[in-house]
């Protein structure tokens, strides 16, 4: 059984690469270059505004102007905490060891340039998140399902991608989550069933208790694992200076040539390294599927931008800092080129510059991580679940499958679930960034009401500043 899995998952493995290499992949660089020359590089001009977006300068006064709110509505660093919960974790780690092994240094270099360029495309799908949240009593709740609404006369292009969206992060993403956990923890605890049955048993406790037990978990948990790694990495990188500067270097010739490692055992072509810092990048940051925006459309905000430029700057923190710690902590290791991969090689390059602190940090990290990714991953699929069905049967029974499948995931190959993945993103990505061009006349018309707002006040906005047609946004409304 195990020998046909793999089977399959070598066949998935090559679908996934030839619709990476000819259409994924085009989609994904072709949106990120197109909304930041239309939106005139918004993902960095507007990030001056950020500290006040943060903090919520403008909940209490939007508080006062509409007093039909949810009972849990999220400020904006709260849906910003659930944003990153499903954005860092695994793929940060393991995923940016993987896009290495498999396309050279070079691939961090294409990582960061499709950072760079797809913050915007983050933006603009985030900022139609909240333009057409709605209002469930409980939340708000929105993202790509209720923008495809908009877009098509038909609403059965957004059912479909509900179901495909709901799919990747409760069954997949999550699967690989867990597995990375059990391999962690495997050398401890030999038997995969155990390390299994404690993450599925906590993960229930947690979704059981509803949307506030996943915003504590994602506010307390994931701030304090991602300040401990980033001091940690950091500081690995001011003390080995010279090996830091030595792998930025291999980073960026090994980007735009072949580059030879280990003694000429291992070669990586230009193609190798742009294909996996595409795919590595996108699992990373995640711009584009069209998950972020339902974490977007959680927040209380004025303005439909505003989340929009929280979320462009959660894939900067994600891929610039986060990742880019990873791979350097990789590259400047002995254990790069030397057959280890994925978690190995990660915990033998943290414990080479750490010695002793390195290998109860990465076993903390190594839970949490994935973790707090497994909590926010299943937000997105019960959020997907409640635009398909109000029935609350069927919220019950996606917990116990969620609960179900990662233990699941405890035994099946990691390779089949990462090809999976890798499939299955690119797909989405390719259906949310084609409704994203057709909608971009309306989103490229709320952010330039936001840009000049901007210019003189705090910007409050009304949809009749794009002839009405939103649930929420009503020009009435204040």
């Amino acid at each position: 059984m195990y020998e046909t899995l793999l089977a399959v998952s070598r066949e998935i493995q090559a679908l996934g690469f030839f619709l990476w290499t000819w259409v994924f992949g085009a989609f994904v660089i072709v949106a990120g270059i197109y909304f930041s020359f239309k939106t005139r590089f918004a993902q960095f001009s507007l990030m001056k505004y950020l500290p006040g977006i943060i903090t919520g300068k403008d909940r209490e006064k939007v508080a006062s102007v509409d007093g039909n709110k949810p009972k849990n509505s999220l400020s904006a660093f709260q849906a910003f905490a659930i944003s990153e919960s499903s954005r860092v974790g695994t793929g940060n780690i393991v995923g940016v060891a993987v896009a290495i092994v498999t396309g050279g240094a070079g691939a961090i270099f294409w990582m960061w340039a499709m950072a760079l360029f797809s913050a915007s495309t983050n933006l603009i799908e985030s900022a139609l998140g909240q333009l057409y949240k709605e209002n469930h009593g409980d939340r708000f709740m929105g993202g790509p399902m209720y923008y495809f609404n908009k877009a098509f006369k038909s609403k059965v292009p957004a059912y479909v991608f509900a179901v495909l969206l709901m799919f990747l992060y409760v069954f997949v993403w999550n699967s690989v989550q867990a597995n990375t956990i059990v391999d962690t923890f495997q050398a401890y605890v030999p038997h995969r069933a155990i390390i299994g049955g404690i993450v599925a048993v906590i993960i229930a406790i947690i979704i059981f208790g509803g949307l506030k037990r996943i915003v504590d978990i994602t506010m307390y948990v994931l701030p304090t694992m991602v300040i401990i790694f980033l001091l940690t990495g950091t500081g690995i990188v001011l003390f080995n200076l010279s090996d830091f500067f030595q792998a930025f270097g291999q980073i960026i010739t090994s980007a735009f040539g072949a580059n030879q490692i280990a003694g000429g055992a291992i070669g990586f072509t230009v193609g190798q390294a742009l294909q996996q810092g595409l795919r590595r990048g996108i699992f990373s940051n995640e711009a584009g599927i069209g998950s972020k925006p339902i974490a977007a459309a959680t927040a209380d905000t004025s303005h439909p931008v505003k989340q929009g430029v929280v979320n462009a700057f959660g894939v900067f923190l994600d891929t610039l800092w986060i990742s880019s710690i990873t791979a350097f902590i990789v590259l400047m290791s002995p254990f790069y080129g030397s057959g280890l991969t994925g978690v190995v090689l990660i915990r033998e390059s943290m414990i080479h510059f750490t010695g002793g602190l390195g290998a109860p940090l990465f076993y903390i990290m190594f839970f949490l991580l994935p973790f707090t990714s497994i909590v926010g991953n299943y937000f997105y699929g019960e959020t997907c679940l409640r635009f398909i069905t109000k029935n609350k049967s069927a919220v019950t029974a996606l917990r116990l499958l969620a609960v179900v499948l990662i233990f699941i995931a405890s035994f099946v190959p990691l390779n089949l679930v990462w090809n999976i993945a890798d499939l299955f993103t690119g797909t989405l990505a390719t259906l949310n960034i084609f409704v994203l061009f057709k909608l971009s006349k309306i989103a490229l018309a709320v952010l330039d009401d936001y840009k000049k707002q901007a210019k003189t006040h705090d910007p409050v906005f009304n949809d009749d500043a794009i002839g009405g047609n939103t649930s929420y946004w009503k020009a009435d409304r204040n």
